[in-house]
């Protein structure tokens, strides 16, 4: 073998031995990469939703008369309850002159809930009822619903914003007057011989409960 095979040789021998180190770094490189690790999670704090409870009542509790068949008494009785709620606002207190689940609680229930958020009460003005129609017999022989036609007319109520002692008045809006309108009323007999109002008609507009507008 010549000087010059060998060199020739020796040459290949180095480029082998490279290629073959280059392909263990190459492979030793890519074996040690390590996955990264998940990004940490926080969770995020319950948002509590602070619900305003209605006011201790201004006034005392009207006495409710809402027994028997003396319309005029009866309707007088829980249209004055009414006012006192708007007065003082307790959603929690409809039913005691509203049937549950009937369309005059529902109404009456979602309006009074609505000045309990603003901090707010109504300045009622007593309707006068004009003309009050319903039936005749005994409670017992009535059944358990009847229907007594009325009409109301009021004045204009202001709605207040529930400020602190001896500070100043601030009306927030106004509930417009009611001119001479006529109503029918269904009252629900119930277990205490109690008359409820379970709706209110506007006879004008019947589309919608309008207890709300008659108080």
């Amino acid at each position: 073998m010549t000087a010059t095979h060998r060199a020739l040789l020796i040459a290949a021998a180095g480029t082998t031995t490279m290629a073959m180190l280059t392909g263990c770094a190459t492979t030793m490189t890519s074996a040690s990469t390590t996955a990264a690790a998940p990004a940490a999670t926080t969770s995020a704090a319950p948002i509590v939703a602070t619900i305003p409870s209605p006011a201790p009542p201004t006034s005392k509790t009207p006495t409710l008369t809402n027994t028997g068949t003396n319309w005029p008494k009866i309707v007088g009785s829980l249209l004055t309850y009414g006012q006192w709620l708007l007065a003082n606002p307790n959603p929690g207190l409809t039913s005691t002159i509203t049937e549950p689940g009937c369309a005059a609680d529902n109404a009456l229930t979602a309006e009074l809930q609505t000045y309990v958020d603003q901090n707010a009460y109504v300045q009622p003005a007593a309707p006068t009822l004009t003309s009050i129609v319903g039936p005749t017999g005994s409670p017992a022989a009535l059944g358990g619903q009847v229907t007594v036609d009325i009409q109301a007319v009021r004045g204009t109520e202001h709605i207040i914003d529930r400020t602190t002692k001896n500070s100043t008045t601030h009306i927030l809006s106004t509930r417009p007057g009611l001119p001479p309108t006529s109503y029918q009323l269904t009252l629900i007999h119930d277990a205490n011989n109690s008359w409820r109002l379970c709706t209110v008609t506007d006879v004008d507009t019947p589309d919608t409960d309008a207890i709300t507008s008659l108080l």
